[in-house]
């Protein structure tokens, strides 16, 4: 029931011209599917920070894209705001002091610890950057074009290891797949970015004040070593 309720919050829509009036649903872009399964998986701050989003006094549709499309949506008008990580590489927009943290971790089949082999071969979505890993073995990095390709692989056994958000990894129910015991190798801080305009000002305002912090609608010059490109 509590899950039918927070998706309940959420409008359906497809793609169209975004409404920029005070009363319309504010359309946010991003590419995970925030679904029933999504929420059950999700770690405590990410389920707060979408059920917050969702449950604004104007509506939110969420809609699906790649990232690379991140900008041409914007500025095409097919959506109001994106979630992403780096707010200071799209143009004349607002971000929330409020942020949500996704950390990247190494994966391995089960029964094996690629800790230890001579060689490892790690698959990782291309856009991200290699993180240094403390393996003993030399590592060949493949260049991935998603999260289901990598567990499809990793699980085939054509690769050794792959690099993942646990809350999408575990929603592959792959009871095969383990996390290594390793710290975090990607720390990723989500903002919700908006276009410039008077209504998503007050909109990122209020959804700020729910998440108990103020003073939105600046960009933030953060830690660069956690600007990557928000893709997984």
């Amino acid at each position: 029931m509590r899950a039918a309720l927070f998706f309940g919050l959420f409008i359906v829509s497809g793609l169209g011209i975004s409404g920029a009036n005070a009363n319309d649903a504010v359309r946010v872009a991003s590419n995970i599917v925030f679904d029933t399964k999504w929420n059950q998986h999700a770690l405590p701050g990410q389920r707060r920070f979408i059920t917050l989003l969702g449950a604004q006094q104007r509506p939110v549709a969420f809609d699906v894209f790649p990232y690379n499309r991140f900008r041409d949506a914007l500025d095409a008008g097919l959506t109001d705001c994106i979630l992403a990580s780096d707010p200071a590489r799209f143009e004349d927009t607002i971000a929330s002091e409020s942020k949500v943290r996704f950390e990247l971790r190494v994966f391995q089949r089960i029964g094996a610890d690629i800790r230890t082999l001579p060689q490892v071969d790690i698959g990782i979505l291309a856009n991200l950057p290699r993180p240094s890993l403390s393996l003993r073995g030399e590592i060949v990095w493949h260049d991935l074009g998603s999260l289901e390709q990598a567990v499809d692989l990793l699980a085939a056994g054509r690769l050794t290891g792959i690099i993942g958000d646990s809350t999408n990894i575990r929603m592959f129910g792959r009871a095969d797949i383990i996390q290594v015991d390793l710290p975090p190798v990607i720390t990723v801080d989500i903002s919700l970015i908006c276009r410039n305009t008077e209504p998503l000002r007050e909109f990122l305002s209020a959804f700020d004040s729910s998440m108990g912090v103020y003073d939105s609608g600046q960009v933030p010059h953060g830690d660069l070593r956690q600007m990557v490109d928000y893709a997984w």
